[in-house]
């Protein structure tokens, strides 16, 4: 994974080609460059104004890959960059400072003009160890336009390895950062633009990563930042001896972001599939030396199932130093930390500032446990057919009842999550029940219902509790637990016939306990009701069954909704179905949807659960997907082709060897059929031929041919 860096040398690289050889060089090259048709502003005030700051922050501007793309291919000739360009259409090769497409690139204005101190910074910034004058870093944030974000955003990228952004990022993910005195300083630095603050708030931040670059400080707070890299209380050690023939692995574990074992363990296997995004590794050599910390990004092991001597488990590292431990850790290669393990690391100087982290994070130890999850009281979960809204109110209902975060539940194993909610279900704790047309009052809170009284099956008439009534009375009765309703297709019933009087009650604020509590008096038993605020709803909605904007306005107004999309990447999707990546198929028939109809009718990534084989996809196709489409589309097979990309699944027919020539024929009518016993359904051509442009031309020719 180290590949999420290699913008790094790249950078250097040209700053010190630039540094090197001077202003004319610069701007010479600028003015080489094809800019695609573009008027940079940084070429509009003459050659005596093009400055290396802002020439940066031009090149960081380009935060998409069709703009990346050509303007860094032509960096790299026209400046001679002999440092590998990464992979431009890769966002996450890419991770620093972007300014907004309407953000201001320059460091002068239309009036005043300071090349000469900027070209000092520069050279005072570029140096392997910066000299920066603190009166021109002053000068330079008293320029119009220039503030203490853009100003260390460019330090940033003309010198990765030594400075770091302080901007809206850091100041936001500094309040999870160990040192409190942090997000003052940052304040301080922005009202007083001193360069010695602004190195106290550098030396702070390397000082809670131990060992680690700007550049990987800066990758570990951006994430943060996005909410894109969870930091979960689950803790594993692995050992650089891994191969067990006396070699130190620690060198390729830390220069290239990753750790990987030798085998599957000896006496026991090693859980190498177990560690999730968000989980932290502990290295050592040893059973006394530590050598750092990794938060795991992805797990090789986990997507194949096993062990794979290819295989590796990315991180991003927290803390590369070396320590000497205070305790014996555990003895197997790699395993889930044992507290001896956890505690041999907590209590050495060199690792507080990591455990301070991950627990300010987690906000939690993993003594303790996580603290109670907030969910919402009211919450629906909407999406397409398929993306798996039904199988995930087994999550959220765990999580719910157990005060824990969605994340920690999901990570753990389906099977002992459905059983622990099958056991919650038969407790009573859960209910479940789907919405249609017929469903009313009476089968939801309470009616009238006739039961036989005797042997001579006399009907007689009594009051009937329905499901919703129920649960709430057993919520209200055990007010320190959780309950939970699950209402599947809230979406087909008539949510004023069911719900009645009571819709205006399931608002928080009016719960029993709420601010504005209030009850009502039920039509039929004519007893005061009200919800209690133990009670939550989960309801689901399949957004092809009917839009949510045509949901029931009152609903809308007391529910939370929760989208839930296609994931094409899913882990359980494979790449290699006989050559057929399932992946890829999904994603370009999902773009092709949302083109021809609205992103609301895309295809769940559920169909392509579990499909391992041919067999399998012509399985999927000819009795879920093809039929999904059908009914998307109306039977329009022109649209159904163009989903497929004219693969050969759809045949056209002609009726003119089918009647006679008559005035009532339209020669230009065709109708269309599906293949039933075609070869087709079992080439997986047929199905490469649906994303990839080169195999679109023989299946065309084959279904010309047939």
């Amino acid at each position: 994974m180290k590949e999420i860096y290699s913008w790094v040398p790249w950078f250097q690289e040209l700053g010190k080609k630039i540094e090197t050889k001077g202003k004319e060089y610069l701007v010479n090259k600028a003015k080489q460059m094809d800019w695609k048709n573009e008027n940079p502003p940084l070429l509009q005030y003459g050659d005596e104004n093009i400055d290396p700051l802002s020439f940066f922050y031009f090149l960081a501007q380009k935060s998409t890959s069709n703009q990346r793309k050509p303007v860094y291919d032509d960096i790299q000739d026209v400046f001679e960059i002999e440092s590998p360009l990464p992979n431009a259409s890769i966002d996450d090769y890419y991770v620093f400072p972007t300014p907004r497409s309407d953000a201001s690139v320059l460091f002068h204005n239309q009036k005043i003009f300071h090349p000469d101190l900027l070209w000092r910074l520069f050279r005072q910034a570029v140096k392997d160890k910066p000299t920066i004058d603190p009166s021109d870093f002053k000068k330079v944030l008293d320029i119009p336009n220039v503030a203490v974000p853009k100003l260390t955003q460019v330090l940033f990228l003309i010198n990765p390895t030594y400075f770091l952004p302080v901007d809206t990022l850091t100041e936001t993910v500094s309040e999870y950062l160990p040192d409190s005195t942090l997000s003052s300083k940052i304040k301080r630095l922005k009202k007083d633009g001193g360069y010695g603050e602004y190195l106290s708030i550098l030396e702070k931040l390397k000082k809670a990563f131990p060992g680690c670059q700007p550049y990987e400080i800066n990758m570990f707070l951006g994430l943060q930042f996005d909410q894109k890299s969870e930091v979960s209380s689950n803790f594993f050690q692995i050992s650089t001896n891994v191969y067990n023939k006396g070699t130190d692995y620690w060198d390729d574990f830390k220069n290239n972001n990753k750790v990987y074992t030798g085998g599957e363990g000896n006496k026991k296997k090693y859980p190498l599939t177990e560690p999730k995004p968000g989980d932290v590794i502990l290295v050592r050599t040893g059973k006394q030396k530590g050598r750092g910390i990794g938060i795991v990004k992805k797990n090789d092991y986990a997507e194949v199932g096993g062990f794979d001597k290819n295989g590796a488990i990315h991180v991003l590292w927290i803390n590369k130093s070396t320590s000497q431990l205070d305790g014996l850790t555990d003895s197997l290669g790699f395993n889930e930390a044992g507290s001896g393990t956890y505690s041999a690391f907590e209590k050495m100087e060199g690792y507080k500032p990591s455990f301070d982290l991950t627990k300010k994070l987690t906000r939690n130890s993993i003594e303790n446990g996580p603290e109670p999850e907030n969910h919402p009281l009211n919450q629906i979960l909407f999406g397409p057919p398929g993306t798996g809204k039904t199988w995930n109110t087994v999550y959220h209902a765990l999580a719910i009842i157990e005060g824990k975060a969605l994340a920690e539940i999901e990570r753990e194993g389906r099977e002992d999550v459905k059983g622990r909610f099958d056991e919650l279900k038969e407790q009573g704790q859960i209910e479940m029940v789907t919405f249609h047309q017929n469903f009313a009052y009476e089968d939801f809170i309470e009616g009238i219902r006739p039961v036989l009284s005797d042997e001579n099956k006399n009907v007689e008439y009594e009051l009937s509790a329905g499901v919703f009534k129920r649960i709430a009375d057993r919520a209200d009765k055990n007010e320190d637990q959780n309950y939970v309703l699950i209402i599947d297709e809230i979406n087909r019933g008539n949510i004023a016939k069911i719900f009645g009087e009571l819709i205006t009650l399931i608002e928080p604020s009016k719960r029993l306990g709420g601010e504005d509590e209030a009850t009502v008096t039920l039509s039929y038993s004519k007893k005061l009701f009200g919800i209690p605020d133990n009670l939550y709803l989960i309801g689901t909605m399949n957004t092809a069954d009917r839009s949510i904007a045509l949901l029931d306005t009152a609903l809308r107004r007391r529910f939370e909704f929760v989208e839930m999309m296609p994931n094409s990447n899913h882990e359980c999707i494979s790449e290699n179905v006989e050559g057929v990546n399932c992946q890829e198929l999904l994603a370009t028939m999902n773009d092709r949807i949302r083109f021809l109809f609205d992103r609301e009718h895309q295809i769940g990534h559920t169909y392509f659960i579990n499909v391992d084989s041919v067999d399998d996809l012509e399985k999927a196709f000819k009795t879920k997907i093809i039929p999904l489409l059908q009914e998307y589309f109306y039977d329009n097979y022109e649209k159904i082709k163009l989903v497929l990309n004219e693969n050969g699944f759809i045949s056209k027919v002609s009726p003119e060897n089918l009647l006679l020539e008559s005035d009532l024929m339209d020669q230009d009518r065709n109708f269309y059929e599906l293949l039933a016993d075609s070869d087709k359904w079992q080439d997986p051509k047929s199905y490469r031929a649906i994303y990839e442009k080169d195999e679109q031309g023989d299946a065309d020719k084959t279904e010309q041919d047939a």
